[in-house]
């Protein structure tokens, strides 16, 4: 039998009707983001890079909730900062940024990197592991913009075993594709967008 880490393994246990909800929750998002920049470019202009992660964490919260709210098999767990997605008796799922080719940010809490790591495989009975993912998408900080929707293991923050881009076909058909930077009415927008790429590293939590 493949091991409990192994990346095909996971993504079948995990089932293609959450996977696609997932990879939804992304476009969704994307377009939530474009909505933002054209109505309200003086907002993004004005926002901090830390705020403007945190909007984007919590459109991108609100879709999984709209999309998973009522699924079986799956519970939306929502305690202070904790945000997770439990599938099952065995994976728990958090959503987060990620900076190519997968690094995630968070404050070093024992909680934090006791998620980020996974049980040794040796010492877990079958059928009983507790496998922990992250998901999200990947945030193209070049021109500031949502990427793919991707999933990813690790043992440990920066120990990536694998991530996994979601097909995004036939999901969000709200969503437009973003324009070319160009396209952007407000210089005043691009340039606040293309600072906040260099500001606090704390803004990478998300």
């Amino acid at each position: 039998m493949t091991g409990i880490r192994d990346k095909a393994r996971v993504l079948d246990e995990l089932g293609d009707k959450l996977l696609e909800a997932l990879a939804s929750s992304v476009a969704n998002t994307r377009a939530d983001f474009q909505r933002y920049l054209s109505a309200l470019p003086e907002f993004v202009a004005q926002a901090s890079a830390r705020g403007l992660a945190n909007w984007i964490h919590d459109r991108l919260w609100y879709q999984v909730c709209a999309l998973l709210g009522d699924a079986d098999s799956v519970f939306l767990v929502e305690h202070g900062t904790t945000r997770e997605i439990v599938s099952g008796d065995r994976y728990r799922i958090r959503v987060k940024r990620h900076h190519p080719p997968a690094q995630v940010a968070s404050y070093p809490t024992q909680t934090a990197m006791d998620f980020m790591s996974q049980a040794p495989e040796q010492l877990v009975l079958e059928g009983l592991e507790q496998i922990n993912l992250i998901s999200g998408y990947v945030w193209i900080g070049e021109s500031s913009e949502i990427g793919p929707a991707v999933v990813s293991m690790r043992d440990g923050r920066d120990d990536v075993l694998w991530v996994h881009e979601l097909p995004e076909t036939g999901a969000g058909t709200s969503v437009t594709p973003l324009p070319p930077r160009d396209d952007l009415e407000d210089t005043q927008v691009r340039a606040r967008l293309e600072r906040l790429r260099r500001e606090d590293p704390r803004s990478r939590e998300q």
